[in-house]
């Protein structure tokens, strides 16, 4: 197993989180692409018309709102072509440009135990720009384009090895529909994002807490041709390939905080996406990637004996306080309890976690969250016991 597998999703996570800070406006191009043409002002006017993959090449599209602590605490904001099963070799196979596009950045990563990979950013016009992570070489042209580029380089330790990244900026160099860019993958698939500052942004419950392009991500398959959005559709599900989503919409759905209810993404008081790269402190209530019925605590490692993963339980209805979905959980005075949780993996093959007790919900106040687990194994949730929480709950806020 190469340095670039093994570090791959984390070396994703700390590039993409570093290249969304700038703003929904750093979307716009600088450099020798300032002169690129303006977007449709339609947003259904597809922008791509080639599937960029091979069908046979990939396992399955992964939709928006995979979850895997600490690197995607939140439902992620970037969709991926699924590629390799745990304990298969990294294939490695054609990424092609899905329209007539110029690459106008490419980012470098090499470790220092050997191993490395690129991420690849493009436009197909000026406001809209698409990410490639996991790329393990470029096309001649982008080899001989950033042979010629003065990058700007910066090192970080991550306990195993030394990562340095170079970004290779200020370039513009144009792919026609099915021009390959890249080969890939490094790890267990390519990562394959998009921001448009023409959409109309994410409805996060609050704004403040994110870099300030964060709520224009969307999926890129939205932006394709019917005939190839068709092809996407048919593939899209779980990284194993053993499910389709079948609800809409198909392509996932990153943003799930729904205001006045426990559903979405809370943080630590204090931190935020707008502060800190880090968020494996956060907590997110939100629902599987796959199966949007299938409620799934995202769980940092901010609570008491509750270890950092995914926990899910099949919800409760009615008007009771036990195993309630997340929209469920109001400002009501109530403290939720809930238990027996899943094991193995949710609908969407990500891996679960074991409680190991009783877990207490209570929302306080629209903004505010209180958490805390209590009990030990064989721990079930009673309507009739009268809960309190104890000097180890923990709050959040949003």
């Amino acid at each position: 197993m190469t340095r670039a597998r093994t570090h791959g999703w984390l070396l994703t996570a700390v590039l993409l989180t570093a290249c969304g800070r700038g703003g929904a406006d750093a979307t716009t191009p600088a450099g020798p692409l300032a002169t690129l043409a303006a977007c449709p002002a339609s947003l259904a006017e597809p922008l791509f018309n080639t599937m960029p993959m091979a069908v046979a090449d990939f396992i399955a599209f992964r939709p928006l709102g995979f979850l895997a602590p600490p690197i995607h605490m939140f439902p992620a904001k970037h969709s991926a072509f699924s590629m390799a099963l745990p304990g298969q070799v990294s294939p490695k196979k054609p990424f092609k440009a899905p329209g007539q596009v110029w690459v106008a950045e490419v980012w470098v990563a090499t470790f220092s135990t050997g191993g490395g990979n690129y991420q690849i950013f493009f436009y197909p016009c000026k406001e809209f720009r698409v990410y490639l992570g996991h790329i393990s070489s470029l096309s001649a042209k982008l080899t001989a384009a950033i042979a010629t580029s003065t990058p700007t380089c910066n090192s970080f330790n991550d306990g195993t090895a030394t990562v340095t990244t170079c970004r290779h900026v200020g370039l513009s160099v144009p792919f026609a529909a099915g021009e390959q860019i890249g080969i890939g993958t490094d790890a267990a698939g390519i990562d394959f994002g998009a921001v448009d500052s023409r959409a109309p942004p994410a409805a996060f419950a609050n704004v403040a807490h994110y870099s300030s392009d964060y709520p224009y991500y969307v999926s890129p398959v939205k932006y394709f041709t019917p005939a190839v959005r068709a092809m996407f559709d048919a593939h899209t599900g779980s990284v194993f390939g053993t499910r389709l989503r079948t609800s809409t919409p198909v392509e996932g759905n990153y943003m799930q905080d729904l205001p006045g209810t426990a559903q979405g993404n809370w943080f630590r008081p204090g931190i935020s996406y707008a502060n800190t790269t880090d968020i494996s402190s956060a907590l997110a209530l939100v629902h599987d990637y796959v199966d949007p019925t299938e409620p799934i605590m995202s769980m940092g490692n901010s609570v008491q004996g509750l270890a950092m993963g995914l926990y899910a339980f099949t919800p409760v209805g009615g008007a009771g306080a036990l195993n309630r979905d997340f929209s469920a959980v109001v400002v009501d005075g109530r403290i939720y309890c809930y238990d027996a949780f899943k094991s193995g993996t949710s609908a969407g093959g990500m891996g679960l976690g074991t409680a190991h007790g009783i877990v207490l919900l209570s929302l306080p106040t629209v903004t505010t969250l209180t958490i805390e687990k209590q009990g030990t194994d064989g721990s079930r949730c009673d309507a009739a016991t009268a809960y309190a929480f104890t000097a180890n709950a923990v709050a959040f806020e949003r």
